[in-house]
């Protein structure tokens, strides 16, 4: 496909499956190389803050020869005056300080992208394509393609990197950006979990808009990593996991798309004895260390089968205070979300939020949960609320275990797996939630055993778990969603759906407010502010019976204390949810809006989209309007889940057409999604 006529979208060219003390030492070597290298350096000093003046270096493979400001960009020899060029992308890495742009002219490298400096906040040192132009990092030695040591502030962008051992090791990297790249075939043959993206100890970090396509081991790698942000990006075939998350805390995973045919998609973990092992970063052990992660609007489409293995999960999880929110399941052959024990990594457990996500069809059921607590675990209070587990089923693809064999083919959807002996302690809280297949009470929606005993209980309905463990299951709900299409995986309730506004609230008030902006609430843990990353505001939150909303500026999780960007007034006990329409929220992964004309948009009735689908000429026209900043994604799937367009239009507002040529896809159905801060919408689109 090509785009045309909006010059704000970004296009890739293929698309196939606070400040510390270094920055002073920085600031230093800036001013001094700028001053012996160019008499013309400026540096402003005003209330603390630096700049320094930026200038564009050229990495040009054609040259003969490095061009001392002499450059030639219409001719790629030293014959103009553009500014300085180089032959290698090291050599302009030695030249880059604060400011300053590599841009690297088509062709293939095999070297490594190695900052030697680093950026300020205000001033980043960014290395990236030139134009549209197609540069290739590719070389089996490369270990990794882009190695940023001790370095901030960075940004790498446009490159596609393929074919190397490992794409790009960051350790004690912070405020680094890595967007709109292309990273395939990490072959690293002794399958170390560094071979894809991987960070250790470096915070702040963003991965946006890049295509992840097949590792030896993990694709993507935070360890004792915080407030790193993963967004937009598509990622497929991991050899042992997508992504990873270990010790690391207030990360953000968010409107992502995972496919992974070869195992497991996501897990979040504790560390024991994981990372770089050398004089400056030594191995990681740290338990109970894995805290405030957030996981939201991504889909998980495919995990493979596990063969006699432990299934491969959407999401293995073994965190504390995290939310898993606003996602969708499907095609899952592992339990979509695992609740995991274990150990050492996996046995701290709680406190976690799971609500308003869709599991349909998967091939383990929807969740799976550990029956209880055992001796030196910490395993308690995870909340699963308004959440549809839909026509799940289970299939046996481990012939170890006698009751899996009584559980194939059955129409489960929670597993709870472990002694009998130990269900009354179960940890897990299940509240709103739809759990149904076909028909209301089916034995087999929920499964309760160990899978090692040849003395399981009988299978039970809903109504038996909800009368004899009333504190663990209540008010789900047996009811068909009425989903709009299941066939183009547009998971939005229908206008008929019973599920609209029949969404439990998250939280309740504790004392009175009139007019303020603190608000303490029973369980604060399903908000979030931000984390503090640069671009994501804190949760939309809004009372019930009141049409006023305000954004969460705070969290106090010790307190359950939240801090609004404006006043509101409500009395004690006053549920509050995030931002709903009509008389209360939704169940599942999106919250509905029914205007006038019967049709129903998604998250805020100001958005709205005209597509004309059915294009004669394999055109397809978008209309698109939101007064708000945003960026907006646009993305085009097969029915078979590959993404075969990504656009992007940066900081848009107002009145959005687009025409995207379909001419050279082959006529059928695909999926068309847009979404940008405040809105996430689907459509089927057919080209016939």
């Amino acid at each position: 496909m090509r785009l045309f006529l909006h010059p704000c979208l970004y296009r890739m060219n293929e698309l196939i499956p606070p400040y510390n003390m270094e920055i002073t030492k920085h600031l230093i070597q800036i001013v001094l190389s700028k001053i012996f290298v160019h008499l013309s350096v400026f540096v402003l000093v005003t209330y603390g803050n630096f700049s320094v003046k930026s200038e564009t270096i050229y990495v040009d493979n054609l040259l003969s020869s490095n061009c001392d400001g002499n450059y030639s960009i219409a001719s790629r020899d030293c014959s103009g005056n553009d500014g300085k060029g180089f032959v290698t992308i090291a050599g302009a890495a030695e030249a880059a300080f604060a400011g300053d742009t590599v841009l690297i002219r088509s062709g293939v490298f095999s070297e490594q992208v190695s900052p030697k400096n680093s950026g300020l906040a205000s001033d980043y040192i960014v290395f990236k394509n030139y134009g549209n132009e197609l540069v290739t990092i590719s070389g089996a030695s490369l270990s990794p393609a882009v190695w940023i040591y001790e370095k901030d502030y960075i940004v790498i962008e446009g490159l596609s990197i393929i074919n190397v051992r490992r794409w790009l090791n960051c350790l004690g990297g912070n405020h680094n950006i890595i967007r709109n790249n292309i990273f395939r075939n990490a072959m690293d043959e002794g399958g170390s979990s560094k071979a894809g993206l991987f960070f250790q100890n470096s915070d702040y970090n963003k991965i946006i808009n890049n295509r992840i396509d097949s590792s030896t081991s993990d694709n993507i790698g935070l360890i004792q990593s915080d407030n790193t942000l993963i967004e937009a990006n598509t990622v497929t075939r991991g050899a042992h996991v997508l992504w990873t998350i270990k010790c690391g805390n207030f990360n953000v995973v968010k409107n992502n798309y995972f496919h992974n045919e070869f195992q497991k998609i996501g897990e979040i973990y504790d560390c024991e004895n994981v990372g770089f092992g050398d004089e400056a970063y030594e191995k990681i052990t740290m338990l109970d260390t894995t805290k405030h992660n957030l996981i939201e609007y991504n889909v998980f489409a495919y995990t493979a089968p596990a063969i006699n293995e432990s299934p491969f999960a959407g999401i293995q999880y073994a965190g504390q205070n995290g939310i898993i929110r606003r996602n969708v399941f499907y095609n899952c052959l592992g339990p979509p979300i695992d609740i995991t024990l274990y150990p050492d990594e996996a046995k701290f457990n709680y406190e976690n939020r799971i609500y308003n996500n869709v599991m349909y069809q998967n091939g383990f059921g929807g969740i799976s949960v550990p029956a209880g607590a055992y001796e030196g675990y910490l395993c308690y209070n995870n909340i699963f609320k308004n959440n549809i587990l839909y026509k799940n089923y289970f299939r046996q693809y481990d012939n170890r275990w006698d009751y899996y064999d009584q559980l194939d083919g059955k129409p489960l959807q929670i597993m709870i797996y472990g002694s009998s002996a130990i269900l009354g302690t179960s940890t897990s809280i299940f509240e709103s939630n739809v759990i149904f297949s076909t028909l209301p009470d089916e034995l087999y929606l929920i499964a309760y055993g160990d899978r090692t005993s040849q003395a399981n209980p009988p299978p039970y309905s809903i109504s038996w778990w909800e009368t004899n463990y009333p504190d663990k299951f209540k008010n789900n709900l047996q009811v068909d969603p009425l989903f709009a299409d299941t066939m183009t995986r547009n998971f939005r309730l229908g206008p008929n759906s019973t599920l609209i506004d029949s969404g439990r609230f998250l939280a309740k008030t504790k004392g009175s407010g009139a007019g303020s902006v603190i608000m303490e609430v029973n369980d604060a843990g399903f908000f979030t502010d931000g984390f503090g990353i640069e671009g994501l505001s804190g949760d939309t939150v809004q009372l019930m019976g009141q049409k006023e909303t305000a954004n969460v500026l705070s969290v106090d999780y010790a307190t359950n204390t939240l801090v609004l960007s404006k006043p509101l007034t409500w009395t004690n006990g006053q549920k509050l949810s995030l931002k709903y329409f009509g008389n209360g929220p939704d169940v599942g992964a999106y919250e509905m809006n029914l205007d006038e004309t019967g049709t129903i948009e998604t998250e805020t009735k100001s958005n709205t989209i005209n597509v004309y689908p059915n294009p004669s000429n394999g055109m397809l026209h978008i209309e698109f309007i939101d007064n708000t900043t945003n960026d907006v994604f646009i993305r085009i799937f097969k029915v078979t889940g590959q993404m075969v367009f990504f656009g992007k239009c940066t900081g848009f507002s107002g009145n959005y057409e687009e025409s995207i040529n379909l001419s050279n896809q082959t006529k059928g159905v695909y999926i068309l999604r847009v979404s940008t801060n405040h809105v996430n919408i689907i459509r089927k689109i057919v080209y016939n």
